[in-house]
């Protein structure tokens, strides 16, 4: 194992951003290659995106970007840019779901290269993307997810802002649900812990939140298996699935492969 992706997987291991996992969504990954000294445009398209630089130096929006430095954008539709180096620059686009929809991100900021951990995620996803799996590959879409999110986390930090849920009973509840998702998370013990009544958590759950409790539930718990079988390989599929709250593996693998396309075995064996 390189010692990027022995780094890569210790980050990954403390666990630090598997509350904003399940709600953020990567869509049209992309990888592109500027000519050396050359100008290019760089679709982004009018959602979310990431523009960052695995190698060599281009200028972009009047800033000077080198290896680990992004951008994040918001309906930019297009960025011009002059590559100083031979450079490999990943431009992902993105949208936020749940909780995440309601950060506050500008629609411009720079994610300068302070962050080790990000420098070395955008070189693996280059690199996965180099190997022609970046369009399907379930280990290099998941990467792509981890980038986004630890790179807006570090525009939050840096802004001052956690982006919490407006809603405190809504925020309770998330908060009960990231600690111990393993738990039995029904609507009725999440309203128990938001302290009002069902029909009134499901409601304010979904005004704060963008979907139902039960839906968030289930992301959540795959997205916290998903991060477990990416980075810890000596973890069984069955204890993968206790962790998160299913009865047996079999239950567990069948709701992760409706809903991610896949099986647990095949995220491990990738």
């Amino acid at each position: 194992m390189s010692v990027a992706l022995r780094h890569l997987r210790a980050r990954l291991s403390s666990g630090g951003v598997e509350a904003l996992l399940g709600a953020v969504r990567v869509v049209e990954p992309e990888l592109v290659v500027a000519e050396p000294s050359g100008r290019a445009t760089l679709a982004t398209g009018h959602r979310r995106s990431l523009v960052a630089v695995a190698r060599g130096r281009v200028r972009a929006l009047g800033t000077d970007l080198g290896p680990g430095d992004a951008l994040l954008l918001h309906d930019a539709g297009s960025v011009p840019v002059v590559a100083v180096d031979p450079t490999t620059v990943v431009v992902a686009r993105f949208a936020l779901q749940g909780p995440a929809r309601l950060l506050a991100l500008p629609d411009e900021v720079l994610a300068p290269a302070d962050s080790e951990f990000c420098r070395l995620l955008i070189e693996r996803v280059a690199d996965q993307a180099g190997t022609g799996a970046a369009a399907g590959d379930v280990v290099s879409a998941r990467l792509l997810d981890w980038l986004v999110v630890e790179t807006v986390r570090d525009v939050l930090l840096a802004r001052g802002s956690q982006g919490e849920v407006a809603d405190a009973a809504v925020a309770a509840a998330l908060a009960a649900l990231h600690a111990d998702p393993a738990a039995p998370w029904s609507v009725a013990a999440l309203a128990d812990r938001a302290g009002v009544s069902r029909a009134a958590f499901a409601r304010r759950f979904h005004d704060a939140v963008g979907t139902s409790p039960s839906a968030y539930v289930r992301e959540h718990r795959l997205a916290v298996a998903e991060h477990a079988l990416l980075t810890e390989p000596d973890v069984t599929v069955a204890a993968v699935a206790r962790r998160v709250g299913y009865a047996n593996p079999f239950s567990f693998s069948t709701a992760f492969r409706r809903h991610r396309g896949v099986a647990p075995s095949e995220v491990r064996a990738s």
